[in-house]
């Protein structure tokens, strides 16, 4: 299926190869979940749906049932889709409801959970194998249990005060009241039990059945706000969309529009397009200063306008506009010359993302996360066919709000964190609305023969980017675990 060569020009990480198909993903054992797809007659998107819900048990901090992503698909003929699956306030969500904490942690903070209503749609639609085939892997490893590694135990430390407060949540994932220690097994018989429903019952018995039943019951006994008919109502919601596209250094990128803001990246790549990147030693001093302003310049264009277009006009054309991207780039030259290198002991605001983003978010870009709440994983899978997806996936933060349902296993998301709860702000919690998502899987297409070579322009060590035929046709995909 794949062989597995010398290291790769990115690092010290061996470059996998295949000529039947690919899985990538952060975990070995989601990989081989998915692999183990390939083999028997799957397609790509068994492969991924696979692994995506093996990573689940593999990395429960990082994703879960009750969490929520996004998915990228391209088809052999090469039209891609992409399917946003990053839930939605319930329809009870008004921002006055919230604190800062409590739209952090507890039963109020998580989104409608969206992950099981995407791999419904993957799967139904584009899936060869039965559901009680794809789940197969994950309920083995949620029932035999998993190995705790050194990463996980570490990762557990951080997010500790997250669960201790919820008495479910301490249940399923503490030993006694303490992490597991690196080499000790992390069974989940509760989550075994719940993936077993559905592979019986069916994918919307998440929302529609007996599991729907129990998440409603369970968040309103405990003063959520999700009811049953937000669970009902939610896999009516997600569609297909066409990507948002751009062109970089002869690529074609195809990626999520709003509310994903990966137009962030499609910008950042644009002005980086103006710069000789491969003349500068690799992450060197100027090859990062150019890259990290391009980066700040276009978050700031993303933090002032993205949010779910459903509710708010996001200006696309313009913030990838030539004349845009114009500015963009002369501000990233302006701010490099050595006597403003000199003289500024922290970064500015661009004069032009400053005066058109004066909506209030625009100059308040969020200090970085503490690394628990970095807390998303990503996977690509890839067929003989052309058949090709990527999907990330994230509870928010480590272990999402905190809460489990019950003895399910169900880890609830804490999507509402990245609200705001300022009065009339795009971004403001309000009914049955999208969050603004940093998710950002991208399909590359072109004609180069190093189908990762914009990765490496750009200065980031793709996952597992899995290729396919040139001329053309799908090239790469990339997305970042985080």
């Amino acid at each position: 299926m794949a062989y597995t060569g010398g290291a790769s020009e990115f690092g010290v990480r061996p470059l996998a190869l295949g000529r039947r198909g690919m899985v990538a993903s952060a975990n070995p054992l989601a990989t081989q979940a998915g692999i183990q797809m390939l083999a028997a007659g799957g397609t790509a998107v068994d492969a991924a749906v696979a692994a995506a819900a093996a990573i689940t048990v593999t990395e429960p901090y990082f994703s879960g049932l009750g969490g929520i992503g996004i998915a990228v698909l391209t088809l052999p003929t090469g039209e891609t889709r992409t399917l946003n699956f990053m839930g939605r306030s319930p329809s009870a969500a008004r921002a006055e409801l919230f604190t800062s904490k409590t739209q952090d942690l507890g039963p109020m903070a998580p989104m409608v959970p969206g992950i099981v209503a995407g791999w419904a749609r993957l799967h139904d639609e584009f899936g060869r194998l039965t559901r009680a085939q794809v789940l197969e892997p994950a309920i083995e490893l949620a029932d035999r249990g998993i190995p705790v590694t050194v990463f996980d135990h570490e990762r557990n430390l951080q997010s500790v005060d997250r669960l201790t407060p919820h008495p479910d949540a301490a249940r399923t994932y503490l030993r006694a009241g303490r992490p597991y220690k690196a080499g000790e097994v992390l069974r989940q018989p509760g989550l075994a039990e719940t993936l077993r429903t559905i592979a019986q019952d069916g994918w919307m018995t998440f929302y529609e059945g007996r599991i729907g039943e129990t998440i409603g019951a369970y968040l309103a006994e405990h003063g959520g706000l999700i009811a049953s008919d937000d669970l009902r109502a939610y896999p009516g919601s997600i569609k297909w969309e066409p990507p948002l596209t751009a062109a970089y250094r002869g690529y074609e990128l195809r990626t999520t529009p709003p509310p994903s803001s990966a137009v962030q990246v499609l910008q950042t790549l644009r002005i980086l397009e103006a710069f000789d990147l491969h003349k500068m030693e690799h992450l060197g001093a100027e090859y990062l200063a150019v890259v990290a302003e391009a980066i700040r310049l276009a978050r700031i264009d993303a933090a002032a306008h993205v949010a779910d277009p459903r509710f708010v006009e996001v200006p696309l054309a313009w913030m990838l506009s030539d004349k845009r991207v114009r500015e963009l780039r002369a501000e990233v030259a302006r701010r490099l010359e050595p006597s403003r290198v000199r003289a500024r002991g922290r970064a500015g605001r661009s004069p032009r993302a400053g005066r058109v983003g004066r909506a209030r978010s625009a100059g308040r870009i969020r200090r970085a996360r503490p690394a628990r709440e970095r807390s998303t994983t990503h996977l690509a899978a890839a067929d003989a066919t052309g058949l090709a997806v990527n999907i990330t996936q994230t509870l928010g933060s480590s272990y999402g709000s905190g809460v489990v349902i019950g003895r399910t296993g169900i880890a609830m998301n804490n999507g509402h964190h990245w609200c705001t709860l300022i009065p009339g702000d795009r971004k403001e919690i309000a009914p049955e609305k999208r969050r603004e998502s940093p998710t950002s899987p991208v399909h590359g297409f072109g004609i180069h023969e190093a189908p990762v070579a914009p990765t490496h322009s750009y200065g980031i060590d793709p996952l597992g980017p899995a290729h396919a035929a040139r001329g053309g046709r799908l090239a790469f995909m990339i997305g970042t675990p985080g």
